[in-house]
C-alpha cells in the first residue's frame, strides 16, 4: 500500500513540475511569433524565393528556443519584482514559478544552458543545409536574436531596466521574426517588402506591451525597472498605447493595398483591422477614463494581443 501512494506522489510531483515549466514556457505568446516568422517566408516565396521546408522548420525551432531562453533569464533576473508584484495575471508580471518555489533557480540557470546549447546545434544545422542562402547572414540573424532576448534582462545591459524594455519587445517581435522568416529563405535583406510589412506589426506590439506595463507599474518602480508606465506615468502610457494602436491601424491601410496581392482578402482584411482597432480603443479609453490603473486589466490585454494577430495573419493570407 505504501509503495502505490509513493508511486502516486512521485506521478503528482512529477505532473506539477511538468506544469510550472509549461508555464514558465507561455505557450499564449507563440502564436504571434509564428505568424510573423511564417509571413517572412512566404514574403520571400512571393518575391521569387525557392521555399526550403526543412529550412524553415529548423529556422523556427532555433527562434523558438531563443524565445524560450529569453523567458527563462526574464523568469530569473525579475525575481524581485514578480516577487512584489500584486497584479499578476496570465499576460503580466511572469509566470511566478520561481516566486513559488515549483522551480528552483538552479533548474532555470540548467534549462537556460541547455537551451543556449540545443540552439547553438540549430543554428548549426540551419547554416550547413541553407546553402543557397548567406551563412553569414543567417548567423548574424541568430546572434541579434540572442542579443536582444539575452539582453532585455540580463546584465549588463537589462533593456527592460534602461527604457528601452518595450521598443526591444516591440522591434524583436515584429521586425526580426519578419527578417528572419525573410532571410532564412532569400538569403538577403534588400528588398523592401519584409520591412513594409513589419512596420503595422511593430507599432501593434508597442501598443500591447505599453500596456503591459500598467499593471507591473507600481513592482517595477520599486526596483528601478524604467518601463514607459513607470517613467511616463500610467496615464501617458495609456495614450501611448493608443496612439501605437492607431498608428498600426493607419499605417495597415495605407501600406496592405500598395504591397500585398489585390482581392477581397485584403479589403476585408484592412476593414477589419479598422473595426478591431476601434474597438480596442473603446476599452482603452475605458481603462483612462477609470483613472484606475494599478490592476489586472486581463480583457483588455487579450484584445490587444489579438489586435498583433491581425497585422501578421491579413499580409500572411493575403500572400499566400
Amino acid at each position: 500500500m505504501s509503495e502505490v501512494i509513493d508511486t502516486c506522489r512521485k506521478d503528482r510531483t512529477a505532473g506539477q513540475t511538468l506544469g510550472a515549466w509549461l508555464r514558465v514556457a507561455r505557450f499564449q505568446f507563440y502564436p504571434m511569433a509564428f505568424t510573423a516568422y511564417s509571413l517572412g517566408a512566404v514574403a520571400a516565396v512571393a518575391t521569387s524565393a525557392p521555399f526550403s521546408l526543412s529550412v524553415f522548420l529548423i529556422g523556427y525551432a532555433a527562434l523558438f528556443l531563443i524565445e524560450f531562453c529569453t523567458l527563462l533569464a526574464n523568469e530569473f533576473y525579475d525575481y524581485e519584482t514578480d516577487r512584489i508584484n500584486a497584479n499578476f495575471s496570465i499576460f503580466t508580471g511572469g509566470t511566478r514559478m520561481l516566486v513559488e518555489g515549483r522551480l528552483s533557480s538552479s533548474n532555470v540557470r540548467t534549462a537556460l544552458v541547455v537551451s543556449l546549447c540545443v540552439t547553438a546545434l540549430l543554428g548549426s544545422a540551419l547554416l550547413m543545409i541553407n546553402r543557397e542562402a548567406s551563412p553569414v547572414l543567417a548567423a548574424a540573424m541568430l546572434l541579434t536574436g540572442l542579443f536582444f532576448g539575452l539582453g532585455y534582462t540580463v546584465p549588463p545591459l537589462k533593456f527592460s531596466y534602461r527604457g528601452a524594455g518595450e521598443l526591444v519587445v516591440s522591434g524583436t517581435h515584429s521586425f526580426y521574426l519578419i527578417l528572419c522568416g525573410y532571410a532564412f529563405q532569400a538569403g538577403t535583406l534588400g528588398n523592401a517588402l519584409p520591412w513594409l510589412l513589419s512596420l503595422p506589426l511593430f507599432f501593434s506590439v508597442l501598443g500591447a506591451i505599453t500596456l503591459a506595463g500598467l499593471p507591473d507599474r507600481p513592482a517595477d518602480s520599486l526596483v528601478s525597472k524604467r518601463t514607459m508606465a513607470v517613467i511616463f506615468g500610467p496615464r501617458a502610457a495609456a495614450f501611448i498605447a493608443c496612439g501605437c494602436v492607431a498608428l498600426a491601424a493607419l499605417s495597415g491601410a495605407l501600406l496592405f493595398p500598395s504591397i500585398l496581392r489585390s482581392g477581397g482578402i485584403r479589403t476585408a482584411g484592412v476593414v477589419l483591422i479598422v473595426v478591431y482597432a476601434a474597438v480596442l480603443l473603446r476599452a482603452l479609453f475605458r481603462v483612462i477614463r477609470s483613472r484606475n490603473y494599478d490592476r489586472r486589466i486581463n480583457g483588455v490585454m487579450a484584445l490587444a494581443l489579438g489586435y498583433i494577430i491581425w497585422f501578421g495573419a491579413v499580409p500572411l493570407v493575403s500572400l499566400l
